[in-house]
């Protein structure tokens, strides 16, 4: 009953928080639920000292943003690798690999670094489709790379540690940009593009001593956690902080009215995230009291009864849901009913952890509702048409990674060994 009523309201337009909220809300009621039992459910779903640091991390994303350090980590990419033949992309992808690592977010690294560099791209002669597909692509690396805001609702969701999360997902983020930088390389190679002149040592210096600020945000912000200065909230602050010294004081871009301006947008976003994992809260205590995840995990294990074939069904399962589903929606609703699976099957939760984000990521780039399609339209000036078809042949890419670092777990795993 609450999956039909979900369904139903999705397919009205209704927000997803209301569609969630709502479903859970008249299932409850059903079966008799006290609504007492709703309302406290509602509010404990975010009254977690963990989730503080949603808010936190992207109020330091849209101050960075607004101060300018996407366009300094731009110029120092373009610097070191432009000179390489397909340079100007390879940069792009560097590019939105650092963005992600201050942002957390994926549009909001589609929009910082592809507004930029997409316009540079087709003045270079790159087609469009090739770089409005591969900048929409690159920024699906903002939920993927540490500190990612879908890490964290993911660890607090299946109660492990957002430190290990954070870990495991540098060497997947890294990864998979280095293979967008070689399918960038492999095809200016094919369309005979010419490298552009190499930048002086001093030039590339400059550049890197200009963009060194916001480089060294996520040193500080993750080496802080790792070497347990502070924990992961504590950390989202000190990125707040740093992110408004660096903002007025050394690339003095930030005003009182663009603060201002900044923080009306970030409270609207963390609302609307606070209330999806607040209304998913409900959701889950539901799908629990039900048992439906433990009935699901049994019906499962008989078709699903080893590991290579259990998560081929999750990310076959994930990607459609990516399709239709906001990432943390996403990740809030599924990972109650895996885990139980991912327990009995003897998977790391951790590891799992990455392949849902990965998997889920690359719904950010699938139609219909995949956002980075939406912001990708806005920034470049083309129609959802033409995005969506310019993101096909990465959306392979994707899933290659994808099966790459789901079957592989060392990959995922091998920093948190270091680390021990």
């Amino acid at each position: 009953m609450i999956i039909v009523i979900f369904v139903l309201l999705l397919i009205i337009g209704a927000p997803i928080a209301v569609a969630i909220g709502l479903a859970s809300f008249v299932a409850m009621m059903q079966q008799g639920v006290s609504i007492d039992v709703f309302s406290r459910t509602i509010f404990a779903g975010i009254d977690s000292f963990t989730l503080m640091a949603i808010p936190f991390f992207i109020f330091a994303g849209d101050l960075m943003l607004a101060g300018g350090t996407s366009r300094r980590l731009i110029d120092f990419a373009k610097k070191l690798v432009g000179w390489t033949t397909g340079g100007l992309p390879i940069a792009g992808v560097m590019s939105s690999m650092l963005f992600a690592a201050l942002s957390g977010s994926s549009p909001a690294t589609v929009a910082a670094i592809g507004g930029l560099m997409i316009p540079s791209l087709n003045d270079a002669g790159y087609s469009r489709k090739f770089a409005i597909g591969l900048m929409t692509t690159a920024g699906t690396l903002g939920i993927i790379i540490p500190p990612s805001i879908t890490l964290l609702v993911y660890g607090s969701s299946a109660e492990v540690s957002i430190s290990d999360l954070f870990l495991a997902g540098i060497a997947p983020g890294i990864f998979i940009g280095l293979v967008l930088i070689i399918v960038s390389y492999i095809i200016s190679k094919r369309e005979g593009f010419k490298p552009e002149g190499r930048a002086s040592l001093g030039a590339v210096g400059k550049s890197f001593i200009s963009a060194i600020w916001g480089i060294l945000l996520p040193v500080i912000v993750l080496g802080g956690i790792y070497f347990g200065i502070f924990t992961p909230t504590e950390a989202a602050a000190v990125a707040i902080f740093y992110s408004l010294i660096i903002g007025l004081f050394v690339y003095k871009e930030l005003t009182v009215r663009r603060i201002i301006d900044v923080t009306k947008k970030s409270v609207i976003t963390s609302s609307m995230i606070m209330l999806v994992i607040a209304a998913s809260n409900v959701f889950s205590w539901y799908l629990t009291y039900e048992q439906i995840p433990a009935n699901l995990a049994s019906v499962f294990l008989e078709y699903a009864n080893t590991e290579v074939v259990f998560l081929l069904l999750v990310i076959v399962i994930l990607l459609l849901v990516g399709m239709f589903m906001d990432t943390s929606a996403a990740v809030l609703i599924f990972v109650p009913l895996f885990l139980p699976m991912v327990f009995e099957l003897g998977i790391d939760p951790i590891h799992f952890g990455i392949i849902m984000i990965v998997a889920l990521s690359i719904g950010m780039i699938t139609p219909p509702f995949g956002l980075n399609l939406f912001v990708a339209s806005g920034i470049s000036k083309v129609s959802l048409t033409e995005v969506i078809k310019s993101t096909v042949p990465f959306i392979l890419v994707m899933i290659f990674t994808l099966l790459v670092i789901a079957f592989f777990s060392e990959l995922s795993l091998f920093l948190l060994a270091v680390f021990e």
